[in-house]
This record gives C-alpha cells, sequence and structure tokens, in this order.
C-alpha cells in the first residue's frame, strides 16, 4: 500500500530547503527549481504546492513568523524582568535554527519592500514582534501604551525603544560569525528589561 503524503510535513520540507538555499545563495537564487534540487524532489511536485517563486517565498517567511510565535505561545505569563526575558529570547537568533530563521527574515523582509506578494507575511512577522514588545512594555511599566489618537500606528515610546533594540539585537547577531558567542546580546537585553521595570524615577537619564 502506498505510502499517503504528508502534505503539511512536504510544505516545511520544502521551506526548510528554501531557507538553506537563501542562507547559502541569497533570495534571488530561491527559485521553484533550485528549491526542488535541494529538497529532493521532482519540480513537476513541488510547483503543484508552489506555482510561483513569490508564494514558495511567502509561505517560508510565513513558517517562520509561525514558529516564533510558538515558541513565545508556550512560555509563561510575562511578570517580571526574567519572564520578560524568557520570552523575547526567542525572538533572537542565539542558535543555528533561530540564526537560519533570522537571516530568511531578513532577506525576505528586504524584498518585500519591493514585491507586493511578500508584504502581507512581512507585515505579520513585523507585527508579531510588535505585538511582543508591547506586551512586555506594558507588563513592566505597569499601564496600557500611551497612543496619539491622530496617530494610528504610533506606540509608546517603552514599547518603540524595546522593538529598535529587539530588530538591532537581531542583525547584529546575524552580521557576526556564526560561532561567535551570542550571550553578550542576552545581557543587552537583561539590563534594558531591568531598567524598564526600574520605573522612570530610577532610570539613568538619556
Amino acid at each position: 500500500m502506498p505510502r499517503l503524503i504528508d502534505h503539511t510535513e512536504r510544505e516545511i520540507a520544502v521551506a526548510e530547503a528554501a531557507w538553506r538555499v537563501a542562507a547559502r545563495e541569497g533570495v534571488r537564487a530561491v527559485s521553484v527549481r533550485g528549491v526542488a534540487a535541494e529538497a529532493g524532489l521532482a519540480t513537476a511536485s513541488l510547483r503543484r504546492a508552489f506555482p510561483t517563486q513569490a508564494s514558495l517565498l511567502a509561505y517560508c517567511l510565513d513558517l517562520a513568523r509561525r514558529r516564533a510565535a510558538g515558541r513565545i505561545a508556550a512560555l509563561a505569563q510575562v511578570t517580571d524582568p526574567g519572564s520578560a526575558l524568557a520570552v523575547l529570547v526567542e525572538l533572537l537568533p542565539l542558535d543555528a535554527e533561530r540564526r537560519l530563521e533570522a537571516e530568511v527574515q531578513f532577506a525576505l523582509g528586504t524584498a518585500a519592500l519591493t514585491d507586493p506578494a511578500l508584504r502581507p507575511a512581512a507585515d505579520a512577522a513585523h507585527e508579531d514582534v510588535a505585538t511582543a514588545c508591547r506586551h512586555v512594555a506594558r507588563a513592566l511599566t505597569g499601564g496600557p501604551a500611551a497612543t496619539d489618537p491622530t496617530q494610528p500606528d504610533a506606540t509608546d515610546p517603552a514599547t518603540a525603544h524595546l522593538h529598535a533594540l529587539l530588530d538591532g539585537l537581531a542583525l547584529h547577531l546575524v552580521r557576526q560569525a556564526p560561532a561567535a558567542p551570542t550571550g553578550w546580546a542576552v545581557e543587552v537585553l537583561r539590563g534594558h528589561l531591568a531598567t524598564l521595570a526600574a520605573g522612570p524615577a530610577d532610570r539613568p537619564p538619556g
């Protein structure tokens, strides 16, 4: 009796093959033919799941986003800087798996600036990080983020600062050598969360 194909499992395997190609050769090298060869599949078989390069790239980006969201959802509720750190480090490329995800997200996020087909997945990934930062900032400062009714997309300074710090740390980690230490990034984030929780009166100026 022939083995039934798990389409979800195959799509994930294809996405991971595409990540490897993108990390090794750049996003422009991610073609249906090239990814099929990397995944050990017939090109025609891959095209049935992903008829275009854009659909393949969008799936890769969305899978990375969903994996990060799944790791965060599995963590305990944020109540202090320690639990906040446990949530946010899941968004940093501190190991080989997360580094590859981050490399793909950066590459595809850049491609989304000029490719409308990739924009929804890139926007969703950005909003996931923003939501995590907003949740942590509210939990540590003891109140909801202030909003400007004339600026629907405006965030409070604590959230914006945390989001910018997290993105910056992720970019630095991806740019450094794969074997280089990553603990420094955790300590930078730990220090910022402690300052955030201390309250305005106890924070250093600037």
